[in-house]
């Protein structure tokens, strides 16, 4: 994989971001796919750009775990918070069958190397885990979007440089809110954020970056 010598302006405004996903915009995630199943198989991303992927499979009981932080929903606020602990366990058992558990939050400075991800890698290994989730009847008030991830970056027209996030939309009102696993290292707390605030700059609290 190569990666695209950024122009000083581009440089100026990382340096003005809180955080930043270093993949190059060019890296596109890859087509998603109709036969990923929790317990069949499942397309998941190991290296910077989903460079590479590995068939994962997870046992009865291992999605019983992710199936269970969805029972007795309330409301969308709730679902919201549900997603969050959901990723953040899935990525736990997913991260050792992977070679991703040693993941670190944002993106390694060090380079592309298996079992580093960057923002767009695990925005496609989330939207596929929402697919999942969705497919299997447990979102009750939410839609994932999942053709492709909700961006930012100066590409974007929002300041610093890009970053890729997974979607969801709120059935009731049509609100978008961005599922993020990045800045944290695996199967650590998961963020889901309004879009609009996500784009702003969004970033939290002793995440990648601040």
């Amino acid at each position: 994989m190569q990666f695209a010598v950024m122009r000083p302006s581009l440089i100026l405004a990382g340096a003005l971001a809180l955080a930043a996903c270093a993949t190059p915009p060019n890296i596109a995630a890859p087509a998603l796919t109709n036969a990923n199943h929790p317990t069949g198989r499942f397309a998941y991303c190991t290296s910077a750009g989903c460079g590479t992927q590995v068939w994962v499979r997870f046992s009865e009981a291992e999605w019983g775990e992710i199936v269970a932080f969805f029972a007795g929903t309330r409301d969308a606020a709730d679902e919201r918070d549900r997603i969050a602990r959901a990723m953040s366990r899935f990525e736990q058992i997913a991260g050792p069958k992977a070679g991703t558990q040693n993941d670190e939050g944002g993106w390694d400075m060090g380079g592309p190397e298996i079992g580093q991800l960057d923002c767009f890698a695990e925005a496609a290994n989330t939207g596929t885990t929402l697919r999942m989730i969705a497919d299997a009847g447990l979102l009750k008030f939410h839609t994932p979007l999942t053709s492709e991830p909700t961006m930012r970056g100066v590409p974007y027209g929002t300041l610093g440089l890009v970053h890729a996030g997974a979607t969801i939309r709120e059935n009731a009102n049509r609100r978008l809110w961005v599922v993020d696993t990045w800045y944290l290292a695996n199967g650590a707390p998961s963020f889901v954020v309004d879009r609009d605030e996500w784009r702003g700059g969004w970033s939290p609290p002793r995440g990648a970056g601040t």
